[in-house]
């Protein structure tokens, strides 16, 4: 699908579900955001979005929330400088500088969009040696109910992140988690073991 194309499709997705809150403001003032110096991280949510949109719709959970999610959950890297995300092996400096990302994008739309920022501040919280927001950054008057939806959420974006930061760069994953298997599925596996359903939906659904 030609790049243009690809954008406009996101972009009617967004009027199309209709949110409430100033959500659609507030994606795409990012979107138009990270068109200017991080073209790539706005192409990868935009890609992450869809994804864990069909991955939500064939689990029967909230489509909707996966895809606000999804399109917003590296919002807090258009406060890291471009070069961070240009395609280079980052060193380890580096790597601990984009680990601040998940956390900053919580603390942007947290006054905002609460749900949504905590998906994007748990996005990698959900696996062993993880990053973001801990436990108490959620509210404490939520109830089970709401904070497992979170997580629910943040695992599909989590899990669909991955797959397209695989199958779009070539950098060395620096968390290690290369290091469950020689291809995409088995280092899934390794990676969310409890969350399988979600690894095998989110590769059917990305054809990988």
């Amino acid at each position: 699908m030609p790049q243009r194309n690809f954008h406009l499709r996101v972009a009617d997705k967004i009027l199309s579900y209709q949110p409430k809150g100033g959500l659609d403001t507030s994606s795409n003032l990012f979107l138009h955001m990270a068109g200017v110096r991080h073209a790539d991280v706005r192409d990868h949510c935009e890609r992450v979005a869809l994804l864990a949109e069909t991955v939500a719709t064939k689990l029967e959970m909230d489509a909707k929330a996966a895809f606000f999610a999804g399109l917003l959950h590296d919002i807090g890297k258009v406060m890291l400088p471009a070069d961070l995300f240009d395609g280079h092996n980052i060193s380890v400096e580096e790597y601990s500088r984009v680990k601040e990302h998940a956390y900053d994008g919580f603390l942007a739309l947290k006054d905002m969009h609460l749900f949504t920022a905590l998906c994007c501040g748990a996005h990698h919280a959900m696996y062993k040696a993880g990053y973001g927001v801990k436990q108490e950054d959620f509210p404490k008057d939520w109830g089970i109910g709401s904070i497992k939806k979170v997580l629910e959420i943040s695992a599909i974006v989590s899990v669909c992140d991955f797959i397209d930061a695989f199958t779009h760069r070539k950098t060395e994953i620096k968390d290690g988690s290369d290091k469950g298997g020689s291809d995409l599925a088995s280092m899934l596996e390794s990676k969310y073991p409890d969350d399988l359903i979600i690894v095998h939906t989110a590769l059917k659904a990305a054809r990988v």
